[in-house]
């Protein structure tokens, strides 16, 4: 399992090195061809594509995690589950690109101020959707162990949009439109790609009782993944309706430079899951898995005091000078972007299938992030939200391991663990010392 989880990780890592890379290399870009107004509103769209995620197909792609792996050797099964989940998750996001357009102008008023931005409205609906499909395909691949696929389309979808959305936005100037027309269309030729690679699990196949045996699973996690999104990306909304567009630019900017810690662990992410729910029945298998959590810790520990010392650097080489207090931000966000992920590593309520306990926890932490946000950001602005979401990841994270260990327990080095947390905190108090 370890051989297999390093060479997937490593093909992981790889491709995100480039996808997001390239990404990370245009957002300089970015901030000096868009004003800071329209980079906010991007990234509050973007933030408004993830809440609508995790509603609007009922979570059911988790299933495929949970349950392609398992009937490896019934392909009449697997064919039934891919096919199921596909043609339901296209239904949903039409019926939504459907109110979109309908409603354009009233949502463009609701969310952008502004009612002339109907026509991006309607784009961005389509966009949501391509992204869905996107998803729901390099997750099959990824619930196959199909890395190297996986890495293809990633790739080639990196080089797609940038390409458009560069041409849009730098060439044509187009804006925020560009932006988001130049994502549109390279995710579309994307889709195109990733079909060739899983055509023969998608079908003209739609099965009711496969449909109800996923959601039976997944539909519960709807409530878990609200909570991980409030968690986790409701101090964005709550910046733009508080303090503005160009707030949360600034914000947004340096969650770009905090998520290069992802750039390296994206790779443990995307390989641990099919892993552990193809070996999770083995008896070597927590502890390798506890082998594997201690050695990502070790690597946030030095992510995250790299990434701080350097955060500085960091926003006037890729933002420039308007954008400098968002330097403040990248310690704390650091760190939530490692706890958000360590939950992985202790997978016994999904191995239960106790997902109505990951809800109950999930939506509790999410509500507790949605107060602490509300107290915070008038007090102390952006800072206050990035704190807030830090607190509540470490919530969401510490009730998950405890109640996971019940059912599943991954035997950690508490005392390595302890000393390793405990480091992390003195390093962000001495960050936030700093910066006064």
């Amino acid at each position: 399992m370890i051989k297999a989880f390093f060479k997937d990780s490593l093909l992981y890592t790889l491709a995100n090195l480039f996808t997001r890379g390239i990404g990370f290399v245009l957002l300089p870009i970015y901030t000096r061809v868009i004003s800071k107004q329209e980079y906010g509103l991007f990234d509050y769209l973007t933030t408004i594509g993830l809440l609508l995620g995790v509603v609007v197909t009922l979570e059911i792609t988790q299933a495929i995690y949970r349950f392609i792996p398992e009937y490896k050797e019934d392909p009449v099964k697997q064919i039934k589950l891919a096919s199921t989940v596909f043609w339901f998750s296209l239904l949903m996001y039409s019926f939504l690109c459907l109110v979109c357009f309908i409603l354009s102008s009233e949502l463009a008023k609701v969310l952008l101020d502004d009612e002339r931005y109907s026509v991006l409205i309607k784009i961005t609906s389509i966009l949501f959707l391509s992204n869905a499909i996107l998803y729901n395909f390099t997750s099959l691949m990824r619930a196959n162990f199909l890395a190297k696929q996986v890495v293809i389309v990633s790739t080639l979808n990196a080089v797609f949009v940038a390409s458009f959305s560069l041409l849009l936005v730098v060439y044509f100037e187009l804006g925020l439109l560009g932006l988001i027309l130049g994502q549109l269309i390279g995710v579309t030729l994307s889709l195109i790609v990733s079909f060739s690679k899983v055509k023969a699990w998608i079908k003209l196949v739609f099965c009711l009782e496969s449909l109800k045996e996923m959601l039976t699973f997944s539909a519960p996690l709807i409530f878990s993944s609200i909570g991980v999104v409030l968690a986790m990306f409701v101090d964005r909304v709550m910046l733009k309706e508080f303090l503005g567009a160009e707030q949360l630019a600034s914000y947004a900017v340096a969650i770009r430079i905090a998520s290069i810690v992802t750039l390296l662990m994206v790779g443990f992410q995307s390989a641990l899951t099919p892993l552990i729910y193809a070996n999770y029945e083995k008896e070597e298998t927590p502890k390798k898995i506890a082998q594997l959590f201690h050695f990502y810790l070790l690597a946030s520990f030095f992510s995250l005091l790299t990434l701080g010392l350097s955060a500085h650097w960091f926003v006037e080489v890729v933002a420039g000078v308007q954008y400098v207090d968002a330097a403040n931000y990248v310690a704390p966000l650091v760190c939530s972007a490692l706890l958000s992920s360590m939950y992985l590593f202790f997978p016994g309520l999904s191995i239960a299938k106790k997902t109505s306990m990951i809800a109950a926890i999930n939506v509790f932490v999410g509500i507790l992030n949605v107060a602490l946000n509300y107290v915070f950001i008038p007090k102390y602005g952006a800072l206050g939200a990035a704190y807030s979401t830090l607190f509540s990841v470490f919530i969401a994270f510490t009730l998950n391991t405890v109640v996971a260990q019940r059912f599943y327990n991954i035997p950690i080095n508490s005392v390595f663990t302890f000393l390793t947390f405990s480091l992390i905190g003195i390093i962000l108090f001495i960050f936030r010392l700093s910066s006064i």
